[in-house]
């Protein structure tokens, strides 16, 4: 175990390190919910600070196993689920807009949207890429470069583009 990651465990002691899990030590992890990560994860921050944001004690982030995390800022209100295998570069994830949506997002007490976001095994999330609140990726899917990404992603396909669409079909 390396010191960045004997001091992460350290600083971090509600939020659970599989085993061969390896990160930078300064990794930022903030909130009150839980963030969880599967074995041989591994977080780099070559391409920007990776921060795991939670925003209340129900949010939760669960990382599988095998999971490679490059500069992402991953933040819920709900639940974000990351799959066995993933790739994440520096990308953003975000289950909630923070305020209501229409008119009423002036009153104080409207109620807010929050819908999990569910990321499929072996799938790659690519750089300046955005995975908005709800969306699931299918399993071996790959969002390029600068996407943003409001509906879910059929299991292998390709997705591109404001707002994304598909540039290669599961079976193409």
């Amino acid at each position: 175990m390396s010191l960045s990651t004997l001091y992460l465990r350290l600083r971090y002691p509600r939020h659970t390190f599989g085993p061969g899990f390896a990160g930078p030590w300064r990794l930022r992890i903030r909130g009150r919910g839980r963030v969880t990560f599967g074995r041989d994860v591994q977080v780099h921050n070559a391409s920007g600070r990776t921060a795991l944001l939670t925003f209340g004690r129900e949010a939760r982030i669960d990382i599988g196993d095998r999971v490679e995390i490059d500069g992402a800022g991953l933040m819920s209100a709900s639940a974000i689920v990351v799959g066995d295998d993933a790739i994440l570069g520096p990308c953003l994830l975000v289950d909630t807009d923070f305020h209501a949506v229409g008119r009423e997002r002036r009153r104080d007490g409207e109620p807010v949207t929050r819908r999990p976001i569910r990321i499929g095994r072996n799938t790659w999330i690519q750089g300046k890429s955005t995975i908005l609140k709800g969306v699931s990726v299918g399993e071996g899917a790959v969002v390029r470069w600068g996407a943003l990404v409001a509906h879910d992603v059929a299991a292998g396909a390709v997705v591109m583009g404001n707002p994304a669409v598909a540039v290669r079909s599961p079976k193409g």
